[in-house]
């Protein structure tokens, strides 16, 4: 990569951030379509947030993006929101028009978009969805886009899932301690959106019984042999990681930032590698 005076900046905030794939995927996009810009990879503290937005503004950087923890805090700092990142809750994706910072969320159509990919349809379908953060409220957006007739969301913090359960006229949350009993045999699709399977030692938070052999398993976690990829691979079920979900949700940042629709294909196999 040739840097220049010239050269422009996209960041990803976030913090954990080494372990992002995004760099690898954005540098290869901008390499590709001979765009003269780096995406490069900031970690970033609760407390300076509003510095890093400022940044992007001072430094006129077509946009950016935002990863764990800050993908609901920021939202504060930004002039403009999109309809559907407002009802989700959390943006992942910032364009920069002019010094107005405007925040998406991509997270939903990389999502949505990945399940068409893997033949998993929604339509009319029961989903238990696992988490409560940032990545379950894209997907409870995208289920509801894509028709789904009945959401159970679960999670650690119940409070939280009821309070976004809210927004869902087919969903509902039902406390973690009461899944155990949980009768998953009219289940479609499991989706973990939860930290479970960050840590070697995380365990299924609960147990999974009663379950027709068509559920598919859709992990947000990618990289990882998580609890939910075992749980899969042993009783013979359908396995999806969050890997094309990421690169999928990067492809529309790419285009709004660039305007050019990157090559799906040159980041899959480039992770591949």
């Amino acid at each position: 990569m040739n840097i220049t005076a010239d050269t422009k900046i996209i960041p990803i905030f976030g913090n954990p951030i080494s372990h992002s794939l995004s760099p690898l995927i954005q540098n290869a996009w901008l390499k590709e379509e001979k765009i003269n810009c780096v995406y490069v990879a900031f970690r970033v503290e609760n407390k300076d947030l509003k510095k890093a937005i400022d940044a992007v503004r001072i430094f006129s950087m077509p946009g950016a993006n935002v990863t764990v923890p800050h993908k609901t805090a920021i939202m504060k700092y930004l002039d403009a929101i999109d309809k559907s990142a407002v009802k989700i809750g959390s943006i992942n994706t910032i364009v920069n028009k002019n010094g107005k910072l405007t925040g998406y969320n991509t997270d939903w159509n990389g999502f949505f978009e990945d399940l068409k990919e893997n033949k998993i349809n929604i339509k009319n379908k029961t989903a238990v969805v696992v988490g409560a953060g940032g990545g379950s409220k894209a997907v409870l957006y995208a289920l509801s886009y894509g028709g789904i007739k009945k959401i159970i969301i679960v999670s650690k913090t119940y409070k939280t899932a009821k309070d976004i359960s809210k927004k869902y006229k087919t969903a509902q949350a039902v406390e973690i301690d009461r899944m155990n009993d949980f009768d998953f045999s009219n289940a479609d699709i499991i989706i973990n959106a939860s930290t479970c399977g960050m840590k070697t030692s995380d365990i299924l938070p609960f147990k999974i019984m009663n379950f027709k052999k068509t559920l598919a398993i859709y992990d947000l976690i990618y990289g990882k042999e998580t609890p939910f990829k075992k749980f899969a691979s042993e009783n013979k079920l359908k396995y999806v990681s969050g890997l094309g979900m990421l690169v999928r949700q990067g492809a529309f940042g790419f285009k709004m930032w660039t305007g050019k629709k990157p090559d799906i294909k040159i980041a899959s196999e480039l992770i591949k590698k």
